[in-house]
């Protein structure tokens, strides 16, 4: 078996050994799902098409096929086979798309290694997804020092430049063919083993198979408006499920994209006025940063048809993002690693729509195509309309299970759903609402609050910039409602002020009790907000202790 860990979840199939003859091989390349071949039909379609602008070069479909191939036979000369991890610390670029594409056309696993987070985690991962080579971006090459498990990988290839003790990629590619490799891969088999971003624990590594990144292309089409024509910006992290399937749609269909190495403000507004970009996907923390930038107003975003804004935004910055691209139809999305990545969201076409939409909190509107979602009591009961409940989905898009995780992940598919760990309610025009994690959910006083409603109120105070309300331990409420914010610059901002601002809008015990303010938020590299880690930062100032 390979190093994917799928073996220790009983139910999954995995067996290198069956249906090894040619005829075998010829059915399989004849109907299966498989990532790697996405590439190859679209190359066929436009060959001399632009599939990716990256730092000044033109790189066609035609290309990257080739450039696909040559990685592909270099991971076979290197003995990985089907069912390997290949593991990538590594910025975005050409080649970290054509690793992927070339790993899954010979049923190797991508594990992409977050290079934001802290070195006990890395190595955590290295030592946990035992990858048969690992291929390091030489900028990043400082962190090797600090990350020793990466010495145990047997093969250790470099990208971009030299790392001492590392094989060159571009070496090894010089002289590798650029034939189509013909493996036998199974629509099931695992293609991405994703790590979990671990702000309530040590990550997990989500295994999602070649037909799971199938479904969620059905969505890219039938929901999200992906279609050839389409300039869309790749600037998300490729290490993130939401940067891997917005490379992969826009592969798929045919689309040029204009790629960065990361979210780089200057370059992305520059990209999207000179290669007049169709498409933007970003995190909300970046939608607002940008709103920070001096002189937004004069950027010219008229090319832009299409933007999805994942995680929370407040309402009043949507409204003013709908104003500076009032021709966008704007997508507030909700999904999952665990769902590769589904899960439900709302087209927003007018600002009459996103008026409708904003009313409440973070709309998600009804699930994706491939989705079927139930909101759920703790016994596994619907609840009733306009109730709070857990989101559990059904779909061919939900991993296969947690490497090495059986536990994990009968806990997380338990009653023949998956449950998701995010509350969301139906409001009375039925649109689906994302109200928080289930770990985030307030208890306080013997109520139940929402940290996203509260934040919605707080982040419309003219001089909040940022905001993260969590519950801390108090004698008196349990868990005090507490507003960690951030002041724009210039300004000050007292607790008194803030908590006046939050009771004339709402419910009593949903005021903050406390308010703290810092001179920033701790976030992960896709722009989420890392309660955990703050609120653990927080007790260790105050002499506190994790509940």
């Amino acid at each position: 078996m390979g190093r994917s860990g799928v073996t220790t979840l009983t139910c999954l199939p995995f067996n290198k050994k069956r249906r090894r003859g040619n005829m075998n091989v010829e059915l399989n390349l004849i109907r299966r799902f498989n990532v790697g071949d996405v590439l190859k039909r679209t190359a066929l379609r436009y060959p001399e098409k632009t599939a990716i602008i990256f730092e000044g070069k033109e790189i066609s479909y035609s290309d990257l096929e080739k450039m696909t191939n040559r990685v592909a036979h270099v991971l076979l000369e290197k003995g990985v086979k089907r069912g390997d991890v290949v593991g990538i610390l590594a910025l975005n670029s050409p080649e970290y798309a054509a690793l992927w594409f070339a790993a899954a056309r010979i049923g190797a696993l991508l594990a992409p290694i977050n290079a934001g987070l802290e070195p006990r985690t890395i190595s955590f991962i290295v030592e946990k997804s035992k990858p048969k080579v690992v291929f390091v971006d030489s900028l990043l090459a400082p962190l090797l020092k600090a990350v020793p498990q990466f010495e145990t990988v047997p093969v250790k290839v470099s990208m971009g430049g030299s790392v001492e003790g590392y094989e060159s990629l571009e070496e090894l590619i010089s002289s590798a063919s650029d034939t189509f490799p013909e493996v036998y891969v199974e629509s099931d088999d695992p293609t991405t083993l994703l790590f979990t971003s671990g702000t309530e624990s040590l990550p997990k590594g989500v295994l999602n198979s070649h037909a799971n990144w199938y479904a969620a292309l059905i969505a890219a089409l039938a929901d999200l408006e992906f279609r050839h024509d389409q300039r869309t910006l790749l600037s998300l992290p490729l290490f993130h499920s939401a940067g891997l399937y917005v490379i992969f749609a826009s592969v798929a269909c045919g689309c040029t994209g204009f790629m960065t190495r990361k979210v780089d403000v200057p370059q992305i507004l520059e990209g999207i006025q000179k290669h007049r970009l169709t498409y933007i996907v970003f995190p909300a923390t970046v939608y607002q940063g940008l709103l920070q930038v001096p002189g937004i107003e004069k950027v010219d975003f008229s090319s832009v048809t299409h933007a999805i804004v994942f995680q929370y935004l407040p309402k009043s910055a949507f409204l003013r993002w709908k104003k500076l691209i009032p021709g966008a139809v704007w997508f507030s999305y909700w999904g999952q690693s665990e769902m590769t990545p589904l899960g439900a969201c709302i087209k927003m076409r007018t600002e009459e729509e996103m008026e409708k939409a904003l009313v409440h909190p973070d709309p998600i509107g009804s699930p994706l195509l491939p989705v079927e979602l139930r909101i759920v009591d703790e016994e596994g009961n619907d609840v009733p309309p306009g109730g709070i409940g857990e989101m559990v989905t059904r779909s061919p898009a939900v991993m296969l299970g947690y490497m090495d995780e059986p536990e994990k992940t009968g806990e997380t598919f338990r009653g023949g759903w998956h449950h998701t760990g995010d509350m969301g309610r139906i409001d009375e025009n039925g649109i689906l609402y994302f109200v928080d994690r289930v770990k985030d959910m307030i208890k306080t006083g013997g109520e139940n609050v929402s940290s996203q409603e509260v934040e919605e109120v707080v982040a419309s105070h003219p001089k909040v910039t940022g905001v993260a309300v969590i519950g801390m331990p108090d004698p008196k409420w349990i868990e005090a409602v507490t507003a960690v914010v951030t002041v724009k610059e210039g300004e000050t901002l007292t607790e008194e002020e803030l908590v006046s601002y939050c009771r004339e809008r709402l419910a009593g015990f949903k005021v903050p009790k406390r308010v703290i303010i810092l001179d920033s938020l701790p976030t992960s590299p896709t722009g989420k907000v890392l309660k955990r880690e703050l609120r653990k930062t927080l007790l260790e100032k105050e002499g506190g202790e994790e509940a």
